[in-house]
């Protein structure tokens, strides 16, 4: 009796796949995989994204939550853009990954409506533009018949998603990393916190953000539609560990002395000591010890300057806008552009129409220039004026007081811990401060993490002031927040 066959196989080499297996595009292996999809749908196309995670969240102008995708510093933004076939054989379609920080500013009045307090700034945009053309894809019968109907309608619909004949185009982008060291990209937050000290002492609302989104523009080369737009919002988190300083008590394992500075020499010496490094999370408190030390030493000017000096902590906040390198949303299209084309892009076709022929009615009123001059063809074949560019972004800045913390003289005089095996020696009594005054300087959760990127900026610093009589010391830390 034969022997049975026995199948073989080599984990170290892969075979070739069969012939009925279908084949994979390329494009598709190229970066990682990621398990979580998300679709965002308008009536002429969709936005599909691939991310390693998700989170349900509330969109603005959006009564329910939904999915969307999460990505860190180091993962890619994939995906493509679905259109239908009959609406995507002409044109040009451009995706772009844009990152904004948006801020509005709390001195607006709660019934203006202009937008004259929100700033807006496009901190990353990296785009992709893909020509589209009928040679990628068969023209059916009912793209054929869809066609012949176009012609005789003035403005034709367009046609929605919905059946299998759609033209896919991909995209993937790098998150962004920047060449200076120091710098981080922000993360995505949304920060809504009521500051006092308005007009008669009312609160006023401060509302900042920074989003990241992807944006897809489909335009038509003749003019003959109008620009449709869809987007689609992500989250963009830094990469952390499993522990997180939020979740754990704050304990800073140094410190670091800040001498205050005055403007002329005076018999006693002051200093602020803080936590190093200086980084603190959102739903810490800031802990500080503010010392004095009079030279040469003096028991009476230090019990004056212990019971009279004013000591004031200030939280300051300070926010750099520079003018944006990044335009427009969207590059402006190949063929030269009109301000009746901009017009169609944002008014309703009927009104657009009656525009154009209100204008072409007003340059036939006087009989100087034959018909024939002013007909559709020769109106097209014209050059038109090149549109101006965009004014750039006027640089903004501002300084606003977060916290402040003032007590009235140094209630303590610093201690040396006992030992138990032995007294400590005289001398480092002799280097103790004078007076000694303890505090801590409460967070926000919901307050403005810091960012520090390349145009945009906005940093934290812990003023300390000592004023005893007419003189007055300062000293103005930088710290972190996150």
């Amino acid at each position: 009796m034969a022997p049975r066959p026995r199948l073989r196989v080599d984990p170290g080499k892969a075979a070739p796949p069969p012939s009925s297996f279908p084949s994979m595009p390329t494009s598709s292996l190229d970066g990682p995989s990621y398990p979580h999809k998300s679709t965002f749908r308008s009536l002429q196309m969709e936005i599909c994204i691939q991310s390693p995670s998700t989170k349900t969240v509330r969109l603005p102008r959006q009564q329910q939550a939904r999915s969307v995708p999460v990505f860190g510093e180091s993962d890619r933004v994939m995906g493509h853009v679905a259109l239908a076939q009959n609406f995507a054989h002409t044109g040009r379609l451009t995706i772009t990954l844009e990152g904004a920080f948006t801020y509005v500013l709390p001195g607006v009045g709660l019934y203006d409506a202009s937008p004259k307090g929100e700033q807006r700034h496009i901190f990353y945009s990296s785009s992709r533009t893909v020509p589209l053309s009928t040679q990628d894809s068969p023209r059916s019968a009912l793209n054929l018949r869809e066609a012949i109907v176009a012609t005789v309608r003035r403005r034709p619909s367009l046609p929605t998603l919905g059946g299998t004949d759609m033209r896919i185009v991909p995209f993937s982008f790098d998150m962004p990393h920047s060449s200076t060291p120091g710098e981080e990209l922000p993360p995505t937050f949304s920060a809504s916190v009521l500051i006092e000290g308005g007009v008669r002492e009312r609160a006023l609302a401060e509302n900042a953000e920074v989003s990241y989104r992807v944006v897809a523009v489909w335009e038509a080369m003749d003019r003959s539609e109008d620009r449709n737009l869809l987007e689609a919002p992500i989250l963009v988190h830094p990469d952390t560990d499993f522990s997180s300083l939020d979740g754990l008590g704050y304990e800073p394992q140094s410190w670091i002395e800040i001498p205050l500075k005055s403007e002329r020499p005076i018999a006693f010496q002051c200093a602020i000591t803080l936590p190093s490094p200086s980084l603190f999370p959102r739903s810490a408190a800031i802990p500080f010890f503010v010392v004095f030390t009079t030279m040469p030493r003096s028991q009476g000017l230090a019990r004056e300057i212990a019971s009279d000096a004013t000591i004031t902590i200030t939280l300051l906040r300070e926010i750099h806008v520079a003018a944006s390198p990044f335009g427009l949303l969207t590059p402006p299209s190949t063929p030269p552009t009109s301000q009746e084309f901009d017009v169609q892009a944002t008014q309703s076709p009927i009104t657009s129409s009656n525009r154009l022929l209100k204008r072409m009615v007003r340059n036939n009123t006087p009989p100087v220039v034959p018909v024939m001059r002013n007909s559709r063809v020769d109106f097209k074949e014209k050059p038109l004026p090149q549109v101006p560019p965009n004014p750039p972004m006027p640089v903004f800045f501002e300084s606003r007081t977060l916290q402040t913390e003032m007590c009235c003289g140094f209630p303590k005089r610093p201690r040396v811990k006992q030992d138990k095996y032995g007294h400590p020696p005289l001398d480092l009594y002799e280097k103790l401060p004078d007076g000694l005054y303890k505090g801590k300087v409460q967070l926000r959760k919901a307050m403005m993490p810091g960012i520090d990127w390349t145009g945009l900026t906005v940093k934290y610093y812990l003023e300390a002031s000592v004023v005893f009589g007419q003189d007055d010391l300062r000293a103005r830390v930088p710290i972190r927040i996150f």
